[in-house]
């Protein structure tokens, strides 16, 4: 956004100069300040760059509009401009409107462009006008097939993204993230560690009460995770009954105390998990970090369920007596649902 105003600001004076209207050059003043304003505001943070493109876009309305009822064009300049602002700035539109009424914006932005030409096109040319609305229902069916492609990107894009049941992020996110976790660490930045929670006798609860209220019990124990961490804190379903929870800038100590929390929010729903508790090491991949941490959950579920257990920082004989405890880590599950969370004091 900051550059599309920078080059409207840069080509204002070149309009100015080449238009040959005493109206183009008075108002360059006026115009440009408000261009100035907006890329200040954007700048500074007072504006979001949707603020200030819906901004530009009223500004570039007026603009043009003004100019087709002022400036006198002829015909041929008249349909000509009004074909390239009415095809440019729906596009604009699109970009900077809210998603449920992209396409009414565009509409309304052509609509408002197509009046000065049809006061200066009828009823002396209504073959230029009848050119000119060829051309833009050409383009707004080009534009509706382009928005419903981009509406079904999105929606396939989000479903490939977030648990449909939990509502938390799934699989793919999630190892960007622990992936990026583990940069940062080994670029000599804060420790990170991850927690794998797994319910406690989940089979029993599905074959006992039905999956109904299995999957009653996976959104409350959901909403009870994403409760209780912090903004910067990743929660995910990582597979079945099993979550993982990334905490960035958090030590296994830390994590130890965030894990219990959790552990404890949980129980508050009706059931209760196992947690793992792993820092990472500078020599871990995702694959290593999230196993230690997937077995000492093993460890928790061994040593009676409904606790915490954490994965030794340093290698060495602890690490092996957890390994020799537990089940050999499994490779991540076919299916999980990851997603960073917004809450937690």
């Amino acid at each position: 956004m900051t550059w599309l105003v920078v080059a409207v600001l840069v080509a204002g004076p070149v309009e100015a100069a080449t238009a040959g209207s005493q109206v183009v050059l008075l108002t360059l003043p006026l115009r440009s300040a408000a261009l100035a304003a907006n890329l200040w505001a954007l700048r500074t943070g007072r504006l979001s760059p949707v603020g200030s493109g819906r901004l530009f876009l009223a500004q570039a309305v007026v603009t043009t509009t003004a100019w087709s009822l002022l400036l006198g064009s002829t015909p041929t300049e008249l349909t000509f401009e009004t074909a390239a602002y009415g095809t440019i700035l729906p596009i604009f539109a699109l970009v900077i409107a809210p998603t449920e009424q992209r396409r009414w914006w565009s509409l309304a932005v052509v609509g408002v462009v197509l009046v000065p030409a049809a006061a200066g096109l009828l009823p002396g040319h209504p073959e230029l006008f009848a050119q000119l609305l060829t051309v833009l229902a050409v383009h707004g069916l080009a534009l509706a097939t382009l928005d419903l492609y981009a509406n079904r990107a999105a929606t396939e894009g989000r479903m490939a993204a977030f648990d449909p049941l939990t509502g938390l992020f799934n699989r793919r996110p999630a190892l960007l993230r622990l992936t990026a976790a583990l940069r940062s660490v080994g670029a000599g930045g804060p420790p990170a560690s991850v927690l794998v929670v797994d319910l406690d006798h989940f089979k029993d609860l599905n074959d006992t009460l039905g999956h109904e209220a299995g999957d009653d019990a996976l959104r409350g124990v959901a909403t009870a995770l994403t409760s209780l961490v912090r903004r910067d804190d990743v929660v995910c379903r990582w597979g079945g009954e099993e979550f993982l929870v990334l905490l960035p800038e958090t030590d296994a100590a830390a994590a130890e105390r965030s894990a219990e929390r959790l552990r404890a929010g949980i129980a508050a729903t009706g059931v209760t998990a196992s947690v793992g508790v792993a820092e990472v090491r500078t020599a871990d991949t995702v694959t290593s970090w999230v196993g230690r941490a997937d077995a000492a959950m093993y460890v928790a579920k061994e040593q009676g369920r409904d606790r915490v257990v954490t994965a030794p920082p340093v290698e060495g004989a602890e690490d092996r007596a957890v390994a020799d405890r537990a089940p050999a880590p499994r490779s991540t599950p076919a299916i999980g649902p990851c997603v960073p969370t917004p809450l937690a004091p």
